[in-house]
Formats: structure tokens, sequence, C-alpha cells
């Protein structure tokens, strides 16, 4: 009897220590915590990327604006420099041999008998005119001779390079003056015809399509000082030009020039000196005297040295006569 009892008090015994440890081990376990969404949190995040967005786009948006009106510039000043170009192009072209050459060797054959041999004549005109330009049925002068032809100028029409001369042609023992333009265009040393000789006007060069070169002399400089040293300076520098080479100009210019005694050194008015500039970069315009050797022909011509202060006297930077 007393070992039952005490079997059943060791089973109980047993039976409370795993009830123990049992609940040890569920307190021992934690359960996560759920996650919960901080409202004001998100709304405080999403507004921040819309200002940012805003902030980009309006970023992107002034760039945008910023190069459309560079753009727009741009195209302006183009526009502007291509109407200058054309301006330029309307006007005279430098006096080309090779050009003139060419076409008085062209005005003797257009203007020769096209009866004697038409088939030459054609042939000879072939290598001038362009490859789609072809003579008219109508070319029919039988009894024609150019006595002289004098070119007036090279100028542009409508952007196309063009040639005029005054010609007197010879027909029937008679003599006829005309003026007549020849179209041409021109890669390098080759040249064609693109266009037949055309009766025009003469070329009337007498206009007034710009300012004396060198009558801007710019604000007067009021320093005595520097003014009488630019006037002693300007006098020696005068007849160092007319009677020094380049190589012995070399230590008065940056660009050096000199005439080396081509002519005499005649004088330098006093009463055409005028200094404008600054006092360490002073610019001075005057007018000199020169003559040709054993004559009495003299010449007077304008001059503009830009200086350039070093010590007690001056270099020229830049020199211009007119």
């Amino acid at each position: 009897m007393r070992l039952r009892k005490e079997y059943e008090w060791s089973i109980f015994q047993n039976s409370k220590l795993t009830l123990s440890t049992k609940k040890e081990k569920e307190k021992s376990i934690k359960i996560p915590k759920a996650h919960t969404l901080n409202l004001g949190r998100v709304r405080s995040i999403v507004l921040l990327i819309l200002i940012g967005l805003f902030i980009y786009f309006s970023y992107v948006l002034v760039l945008a604006n910023a190069t459309a009106h560079k753009n727009k510039r741009l195209q302006q000043t183009v526009a502007t420099l291509n109407h200058r170009i054309n301006q330029e192009n309307a006007g005279t072209i430098s006096y080309n041999p090779l050009v003139d050459q060419y076409m008085t060797q062209f005005l003797k054959v257009y203007y020769s008998p096209a009866s004697d041999d038409s088939d030459g004549r054609t042939k000879q005109l072939t290598q001038y005119l362009a490859s789609n330009l072809t003579l008219p049925s109508t070319d029919k002068n039988t009894d024609l001779k150019l006595v002289s032809s004098t070119l007036n100028g090279i100028f542009t029409v409508d952007t196309v390079k063009t040639a005029q001369y005054s010609l007197t042609v010879e027909a029937s023992n008679k003599q006829s003056h005309l003026t007549v333009d020849i179209p041409y265009q021109q890669d390098n040393e080759k040249l064609t015809i693109t266009g037949l000789p055309y009766v025009a006007n003469s070329i009337n060069s007498i206009s007034h399509v710009g300012q004396a070169r060198l009558t801007n002399t710019g604000k007067t400089l009021n320093s005595e000082q520097t003014t009488t040293k630019v006037d002693k300076f300007t006098k020696q520098f005068a007849q160092k030009y007319v009677s020094s080479s380049t190589k012995d100009m070399a230590f008065l210019m940056a660009d050096p020039v000199g005439l080396d005694g081509a002519v005499d050194f005649v004088s330098l008015d006093d009463s055409t000196i005028k200094v404008a500039g600054t006092i360490k970069h002073p610019i001075v315009t005057a007018t000199m005297t020169v003559k040709i050797h054993d004559s009495d022909i003299t010449q007077v011509q304008t001059i503009r040295l830009y200086l350039k202060q070093q010590a007690s006297t001056y270099f020229v930077t830049k020199f211009i006569q007119a």
C-alpha cells in the first residue's frame, strides 16, 4: 500500500514538472507585432515626391525655353550674316586677270563671222560654254569682227558672277559700241560661260558707299605731357619709315614695314596730328608728305599709329595708311 502511494506521488510530481516546463516555453515565445501603415508619413513621402517632380519638370521647362531662345538668336544671327554676305556679293569683285584673259578669248570667237567656218566656230565656242548651253539658231552674223574689248568690272547679279565688257564691233565696215554682261562660273582656275552675252547698261561706279577710313580719330587725349611725347615719336617714326628697310623697322613695330628710301620724306604737318586713346596706349593720326626722287612730284598720305608705352618711348602695335 505504501509503495502504491509513493508511485502515485512520483507520477504526480512528474506531471507537475512537465506542465511547468510547458508553461515556461509558452511564455518564452514572443508573437511579432503586426506592421501598420502611418498615413501621415505616407502623405509626407508622396508630397515630397510630387514636389521633387514639379521642381524637376520646371527645371526641364526652363532649360527648354532657354534652348529655344538661344536657337532663335542663332537663327537671327545666321540670317543677319547671310544678308550681309548677300550684300557683299551684290558688290563688285576684285579684278582677276585670269577672268579677263578667258573672256577676251571667248569674245574674239563669239563675235566672229558665223559663215566662214560655222562648224569650227561652234566647236570653239563649245569649249567655253556650259554643257547645257547651246547657240541660238538666229546666231547668223555673217560679217562681224571684234575690234576691241575692255573689262569694266566683275560683279554678281542674283548671286551669279558676271563680267561686264565695253565692246567695239565692226559689221559691214561700220563700227558700233555696246556694253555686254557675261555670266560665268569659276572653280579655282577653271571657268565656264553659263549664259550668252547680253546687252546691259554700263556700270556707274560714282557713288558714296562709305566714309573716309581715318577721319574718325576718337576722343582727344587730354594729357599735354603724353601728347608732346607722342608728337615727337610720330615725327621720328615717319622719317624712319620712309628711309629705313623693313628689317630695320622691326625694333619699332609689331608688324614691321619700311619704304627703304623709295621716296624722300618732306614733312609731317603738325596741325594734322591728333592723339586719342589712353596714356599707356595712345592712338595718333597724322598727315605726311613724301616726294619722288629727283622730281617735284609729291604725295600726301595719312598714317595712323596704335602705340604702346615702353619706358620713355613707344612701340607701334598697329600701322594703318590711307
